[in-house]
């Protein structure tokens, strides 16, 4: 026998309960766990795909509606303050129609006799 003690409004009282009843409340309660832990399980297995879906949707319908607010505030356009790509893309435009090269070889210098060969391990 189990016995369980409480105190309401500062009265004390007593509370017997047989063994087998205290076995069929823990069992009710893991029964119960277990069960809310499955329709918990299933919400969250069956609502993700949904939530996923409808976060991407949402992603898609807000970057175009923030793509046309910055377009109409002027936010991303090439301005004064940058001519390089101002100049890569109007080059892009252009085209090439004749090119030629020219191979630049530096003669090979040799030391002159007025300076005096300095040994590698000297400054």
């Amino acid at each position: 026998m189990l016995r369980l003690s409480y105190r309401a409004k500062s009265r004390q009282k007593t509370v017997t309960l047989p063994s087998w009843a205290f076995g069929l409340v823990a069992a009710g309660s893991a029964a119960l766990g277990i069960a809310l832990f499955l329709v918990v399980s299933t919400l969250a297995v069956l609502l993700l795909p949904l939530v996923l879906i409808a976060g991407a949707v949402t992603a898609f319908i807000m970057r175009k509606r923030i793509d046309k607010l910055l377009k109409t505030a002027g936010i991303g356009q090439p301005s004064a303050s940058q001519p390089r790509r101002r100049a890569a893309q109007a080059g892009a435009r252009d085209q090439i129609e004749d090119v030629e090269y020219r191979i630049v070889e530096e003669p090979v210098r040799k030391p002159s006799p007025e300076s005096p060969r300095r040994s590698p391990g000297s400054t």
